[in-house]
């Protein structure tokens, strides 16, 4: 992944980039009232925010979401500031943009998903407690009607599941296809999971109503 600002096509957006980059308040402020967007994407979609978050680089996130930069635009996949830190493995963005105002629950702008959803994604279970922390909807439904507790069990994220679940997620909740997380719960031999994670699955399987395989 490149670093190099120039792959904002437009030479003024790039200056702009590389002013934030530099941590140069008075030109990107001079840049920005000459016509700099704030929420210029680069040739991949990506707006500078996203991209400044994977670069790592914390004061540039700061002087642009300063400076006016709209942290629920999405990059080519939908994907907003947030959805971008939730995959990071560094919880500390989600903190950055939460307290710059962020919603913990704006949307992808394609599916509808939140944060959460990238996060379970991602394997990021810091991020999920983050989330979940500063108010992350469980029961929040994407497009296609698949809640968090979906999402957990599609990528067999058996902990997760059992977080949301005491964390008041409804497991009688259906997508749009009329499935249950247990449509999509793991199903195979539980004497081949970790100790921890056969642990949580016989505790899901009994609030589900459902014996566990042996």
């Amino acid at each position: 992944m490149t670093t190099d600002a120039r792959i904002f096509e437009n030479p003024a957006q790039a200056q702009f980039v590389t002013a934030l980059r530099a941590g140069d308040d008075a030109l990107a402020r001079e840049l920005l009232a000459s016509g700099a967007n704030p929420d210029a994407i680069d040739a991949d979609g990506t707006p500078a925010l996203n991209w400044l978050i994977r670069q790592g680089d914390r004061d540039a996130v700061r002087l642009l979401l300063d400076l006016g930069a709209d942290p629920a635009r999405g990059d080519a996949k939908g994907r907003t500031a947030l959805h971008e830190a939730a995959m990071s493995k560094n919880a500390d963005w989600i903190d950055l943009l939460l307290e710059h105002g962020v919603p913990v629950d704006v949307p992808n702008t394609r599916n509808g998903q939140t944060a959460l959803f990238e996060a379970l994604r991602a394997r990021e279970p810091d991020n999920i407690d983050r989330l979940l922390a500063a108010g992350a909807q469980v029961d929040v439904r994407d497009r296609a009607g698949t809640t968090p507790l979906h999402q957990a069990a599609l990528v067999n994220d058996i902990p997760s599941v059992k977080r949301f679940m005491e964390a008041g997620a409804d497991p009688r909740a259906t997508d749009d296809t009329g499935a249950t997380v247990a449509s999509y719960l793991y199903d195979g031999d539980p004497s081949v999971l970790a100790a921890p994670v056969r642990r949580d699955y016989e505790w899901i399987r009994e609030r589900l109503g459902a014996t566990p395989k042996h």
